[in-house]
């Protein structure tokens, strides 16, 4: 059992915490691109749609990149072309976001209309050729 001196600095800590967090949903992106085949598109739009109805702000619906690479993310400019006909409408106050590991992916993204973009660094040159296949020199 916590005594009141623990707490008194347990609330002391919380105090130079932010008021708000930004939580974003990565699955439709991050868990999907392992999967060992692609996921049909219809499957991924209604995954996003109940995400997007569980209350989420921001969820990551893809990525730009090449399905060469990741066959599962083939379908990404698929699904925000949907989004641009019907998120506005449909997800009010939802950013859908997308990973853009190259400026390839970058272009690619702003072309579809896609207003807010993660982007990938990373401080190896093995971890960047073995995941985005460039080098960062």
């Amino acid at each position: 059992m916590l005594g009141a001196r623990s707490l008194k600095i347990s609330a002391r800590s919380f105090s130079s915490l932010p008021k708000r967090v930004r939580i974003v949903e990565v699955g439709l992106r991050d868990g999907l691109q392992n999967e060992p085949k692609p996921v049909p598109t219809e499957a991924k739009l209604e995954l996003l749609r109940l995400l997007a109805n569980s209350g989420l702000k921001t969820i990551e619906a893809g990525s730009f990149v090449s399905p060469k690479w990741v066959p599962q993310m083939g379908d990404t400019p698929k699904i925000f072309a949907e989004l641009q006909k019907t998120a506005e409408s449909s997800y009010p106050g939802i950013t859908f976001t997308a990973l853009t590991p190259n400026l390839k992916g970058l272009e690619s993204a702003l072309e579809l209309g896609v207003k807010e973009v993660a982007v990938f660094g990373a401080a190896s040159e093995a971890f960047s050729q073995k995941n985005i296949n460039c080098s960062i020199a």
